[in-house]
């Protein structure tokens, strides 16, 4: 095997693409240069819970079969990929990133899973999450079957929630790209803290069919990746209803003639550092710097603050309710003292009981609702909204996580609440650590967002930085599986 350099594993997907296509890059080698750096890497950053070797060469070498007899499946082609541990994968083990359900084996893929194999994109492995999606609370960046999932920027801070292994893994070139999801900032966190692309499309785009629930009418699933053109290439070839997901929809309209621009006079509005906590220092200067960005590319921009509802109020009454109904068998079953949260063990069934009642959810739904007419006002007013995300050093994987939640995620909350689709995008350093900003859009226009975030990164590099070499350190636990 010729030996892949970084410059290739951190091209991302469009490029790599374009290079298995053509033929300049084979499939086989791409995959054996991904599980090499996997088994190098992995241990010391706690991103995979399941590498799945076997798989993904078997996979590898079906794609270059099919690309030298001129059959092309799409973008997807012979691409790596790792799935957040809670998206079903028939005949391999899928944990919920959670040790009462270590030795759980699906017996069908999910829907998203099944169409990155249609696709021919080559399954690496599975990646930490915090247990169930952190769908019962966590505390601690521990709260994983497999220990906390660090950042490649510094192993000894926390990668985010709970989409931690999807996010950590891309930023340090093991994979080109990963699927998450989020219920609540389960993929704009880890995206801020690894330095990454992240995607959470709008409420249905992705089917949700195979993977765990938290809160059904939140949950969605997204692609973290190298670039908003790689975020959009994976949506496109994923999108679409899916019949096993009753909340899924057609693929919002404009995915099929991207293209990294924005009308000349988009009127951006710009929303103000969060409230609760001091930014890092540096932070607000590079965001400051992004606003020049789209100001200088066409984008008129005005200060903006978002219409005034209870968003964290509503969203937490809302998420408690579902997940404490998805999660109730194993209430019941009294098997939460398995959870690698310490506040778990002895915590008794009595205790998941939602705080709120069923007449606050009804209240709490049908503030939804005006807060849903709401956004859409908003947004008739502003084509997109531009503000920072978790521009804070991400905390130590030994302290407790408290300090983070202290400052405000009203956009959100609001974002989730309203399921309009988002992307986490670096826009600098600071500090030695990645400064993340988000472009937040009304309904269905997912791909003016991703257009907008990859005019971004046609006029910066900041997505193509790369984190430093990770030094030695302690090893987490990941299984071996065909």
């Amino acid at each position: 095997m010729a030996e892949l350099g970084e410059d290739v594993l951190f091209a991302g997907v469009a490029a790599l693409s374009r290079r298995l296509r053509s033929r300049g890059l084979s499939p086989v080698e791409l995959a054996q240069a991904c599980l090499a750096r996997i088994e190098a890497l992995a241990p010391r950053l706690g991103c995979f819970v399941t590498v799945t070797a076997e798989r993904a060469l078997a996979d590898a070498r079906r794609a270059e079969s099919e690309l030298l007899a001129g059959r092309w499946r799409g973008p997807l082609h012979g691409i790596p990929v790792g799935l957040k541990d809670l998206i079903d994968t028939k005949g391999i083990r899928t944990t919920f990133g959670a040790r009462p359900y270590a030795d759980r084996v699906p017996e069908r893929d999910a829907t998203v899973a099944a169409r990155l194999a249609d696709a021919g994109a080559v399954l690496a492995g599975k990646l930490s999450t915090i247990e169930l999606a952190g769908g019962l609370g966590y505390r601690s960046a521990a709260s994983a079957i497999n220990g906390p999932c660090r950042t490649p920027w510094d192993l000894a801070r926390w990668a985010g929630g709970s989409s931690s292994g999807p996010a950590s893994a891309v930023a340090a070139g093991l994979v080109p790209f990963a699927i998450g999801t989020e219920t609540w900032g389960s993929i704009t966190c880890p995206a801020a803290f690894c330095g990454v692309t992240g995607f959470r499309p709008t409420y249905g785009v992705l089917s949700r069919s195979g993977a765990m629930p938290v809160a059904y009418s939140l949950d969605k699933l997204g692609p973290l990746c190298r670039s908003a053109e790689d975020c959009a290439l994976v949506l496109s070839v994923l999108a679409g209803a899916d019949p096993r997901d009753a909340a899924s929809i057609p693929p919002p309209p404009g995915l099929d003639r991207f293209g990294p621009r924005i009308a000349r006079g988009l009127r951006v509005g710009v929303l103000a550092f969060p409230a609760g906590k001091a930014p890092l220092p540096g932070a607000k200067e590079a965001f400051d710097a992004a606003r020049e960005v789209f100001r200088e590319a066409g984008a008129i921009l005005s200060e903006a603050a978002l219409p005034a509802f209870p968003y964290d109020e509503v969203g937490g009454v809302l998420l408690d309710a579902e997940a404490a109904n998805a999660f109730e068998e194993l209430v019941r079953s009294g098997r939460t003292r398995e959870l690698a949260d310490a506040s778990h063990q002895s915590r008794p069934p009595a205790d998941y009981v939602p705080r709120a009642t069923s007449a606050d959810y009804v209240r709490a739904s049908r503030i939804r609702g005006e807060i849903q007419r709401a956004l859409a006002r908003f947004f008739e007013q502003h084509d997109l909204v531009l503000a920072p995300n978790l521009p804070f050093a991400p905390p130590r994987v030994d302290e407790p996580l408290s300090p983070v939640w202290q400052a405000q995620d009203t956009l959100g909350a609001a974002g989730n609440l309203a399921g309009l689709p988002a992307v986490a995008f670096p826009v600098g350093l600071a500090g030695g650590f990645p400064v993340s900003a988000q472009l937040v859009g009304p309904a269905l226009e997912d791909a003016r967002v991703l257009a907008a975030a990859a005019l971004f990164q046609t006029r910066t590099s900041h997505h193509l930085q790369r984190p430093p070499a990770p030094s030695p350190g302690p090893a987490v636990s990941s299984v071996t599986a065909p």
